[in-house]
């Protein structure tokens, strides 16, 4: 089966349909996914940009983004990297008020297991459940 990395910019067309016949175009796409026709792929940076783009671009508040971004990862027929990771982001993402890249950052210092995070940005990263190394 052919299988098809899948971009920022589709599942944007798709989310907030501002070009009507991108996002007929991605549906029709999907649709082949579910129903086992081609496989679609996707990863972490994919999700980093949609949430940017979504609060920047389009003035989404946090609640929609979460939405947006739990439906996408719902998708038949599309396997996301890290998809377990992204999943428990998308919840530190909606519990706490961080950046969705600094909720991944977080998931994924305790998925590999480390001491805590190093960083400047004390001021998000207080904010959640780990360890910030003091220098």
């Amino acid at each position: 089966m052919k299988r098809y990395f899948v971009d920022t910019n589709v599942f944007l067309r798709y989310l907030v349909n501002d070009e009507s016949d991108h996002a007929d175009r991605v549906e029709k796409l999907l649709d082949k996914a579910e129903k086992g026709q081609i496989k679609l792929v996707t990863g972490p940076p994919v999700f980093f940009e949609l949430a940017w783009t979504l609060k920047s671009f389009y003035g989404m508040n946090r609640d929609e983004i979460y939405k947006c971004l739990l439906s996408i990862a719902g998708i038949k027929g599309l396997d996301i990297a890290d998809c377990e990771i992204v999943i428990e982001t998308l919840e530190v993402y909606k519990k706490y008020t961080v950046d969705f890249a600094d909720a991944y950052i977080s998931v994924q210092s305790k998925k590999l297991d480390t001491n805590g995070v190093v960083t400047f940005n004390k001021k998000h990263f207080n904010k959640l459940d780990l360890n910030l190394y003091a220098f």
